[in-house]
């Protein structure tokens, strides 16, 4: 039987083992011979390499020249991932419940407007989202303070008539009810202040604040694949919690900061603003532990509405830019700044005083 000359000039009829697949009709199968693979003559040439056996590598028969084996390829994590997740399109966050018409969908809605047709990257886009936002509330927190700075010198007043409605209230006199209404519309009408929108100014600014939050917060607890990615080399992820609490700590003293500008901004009654600053400093170092745990794309969401009330408080001190928007200009005054202690006492007196008006009431259905 004759020898082939080497494994690829095997006759397809054959097996690996070098002898017939079929057996002859009424004869025997012949016994394999050992025979040694001599090399093909196009291999035989001096510009060819030298013949390497087959368990060292493979041979061109069964990987081609044109594969390259996937070990030697260059590796690198961050890019493979990079470019398994697409870029984000218009309609993805809707296709995912994520974008709609309420509040947090909106803000959805925008966040991927600002995403695709800018392609910033997730870090700035959150940061872009919430300035815009900021910028849409502006005119409203502009009106509300032309009408504090209005209703200022009407302020002990108005004091007076809110002391009354609650004695009224206690003693269910409706009538002195609807007496200290009446005057409290008065002097909203001689300061040239609208009352039902000097009251429902806080409600329209709170739908959007709100709807960013928990906008952001859906975003990155789904978590969206994009925000993995947020595109700066310190904060690379933004569906994880911020393992130092950097953040968080950054939010609780820019906060801290915010108020006690506000504190001097105010044209309203200062000592209710300043137990009203006092309660929100504790509590904006008592939610360090509580905003720790959320991704770190809320927290960055926080931060940055901070720092953007704060700008825009700080802008609005300035006596040009209040006689711009005609805002009067802040008087200067020498309030002494109201003590922990003294906010705490206040509440107390508080909690007294409803206590006191309750037992009465209680004792009032008995009889």
């Amino acid at each position: 039987m004759q020898r082939p000359h080497n494994l690829q000039s095997l006759p397809a009829s054959r097996s690996l083992w070098g002898f017939s697949s079929s057996k002859p009709a009424g004869q025997p199968a012949p016994e394999p011979e050992s025979f040694a693979p001599t090399p093909s003559p196009e291999r035989t040439s001096a510009a060819s390499p030298p013949d390497v056996p087959i368990s060292a590598t493979a041979t061109p028969d069964v990987f081609p020249d044109s594969i390259i084996p996937p070990s030697t390829l260059p590796y690198s994590d961050s890019l493979d991932t990079i470019t398994t997740i697409a870029p984000l399109q218009f309609g993805d966050l809707a296709a995912l419940g994520l974008a709609g018409w309420s509040p947090p969908g909106l803000s959805g809605w925008l966040l991927e407007t600002i995403n695709v047709s800018t392609g910033l990257p997730w870090f700035y886009t959150i940061i872009a989202g919430t300035v815009f936002a900021r910028l849409l509330l502006l005119p409203f927190s502009i009106k509300q303070m032309q009408n504090s700075a209005r209703l200022a010198p009407y302020q002990p007043r108005l004091l007076a008539l809110k002391e009354e409605v609650n004695r009224a209230y206690a003693t269910r006199d409706k009538l002195a009810v609807q007496r200290a209404a009446l005057q409290q519309r008065k002097v909203y009408e001689d300061a040239g202040v609208s009352m039902l929108p000097m009251l429902a100014m806080p409600f329209v600014q709170l739908p959007v604040t709100l709807g960013m939050f928990f906008g952001v917060k859906r975003l990155s607890l789904l978590p969206l694949e994009q925000l993995h990615w947020s595109g700066v080399g310190f904060m690379p992820d933004l569906t994880v919690a911020d393992p130092y609490y950097i953040l968080p700590i950054i939010s609780a003293v820019a906060m801290n900061v915010q108020l006690t500008v506000s504190e001097y901004i105010s044209t309203a009654d200062r000592v209710t603003m300043a137990h009203m600053i006092n309660a929100f400093r504790i509590v904006s170092v008592i939610s360090i532990p509580l905003m720790g745990a959320f991704p770190t794309g809320l927290n960055l969401y926080v931060l940055t509405s901070i720092l953007a009330m704060l700008a825009q408080t700080s802008l609005l001190r300035v006596a040009a830019v209040r006689r711009t928007f005609g805002i009067p200009v802040l008087p200067k005054t020498n309030t002494k700044a109201v003590t922990f202690q003294e906010s705490i006492s206040h509440l107390k007196k508080y909690f007294r005083e409803q206590s006191e008006i309750a037992q009465k009431r209680a004792a009032e259905k008995k009889w």
